[in-house]
């Protein structure tokens, strides 16, 4: 497995960032902003789907426990 775990754009963001040839603080500071609404958005991206694996999870815990207590009940009858 590669060792790079950003992608190819996200590399040369950070390495604009990180450059001490580049003089341009303007170049930098967009660089920035930029590394910074990416962020943002992977946040959202992971927050809404974990609360999405989140519901998924009760609703099959829910859906056991509706299958274990009708199973229960047969074996009573």
């Amino acid at each position: 497995m590669s060792k790079n775990k950003f992608g190819s754009y996200i590399q040369q963001l950070m390495a604009v960032i990180v450059d001490r040839e580049e003089e341009d603080d303007f170049v930098k500071e967009l660089a920035f902003s930029e590394l910074r609404r990416l962020n943002v958005d992977m946040s959202e991206f992971l927050l809404k789907h974990n609360e999405d694996d989140k519901e998924e999870k009760e609703h099959t815990e829910k859906q056991l426990l509706l299958e274990f207590e009708e199973n229960k009940n047969d074996k009573n009858r």
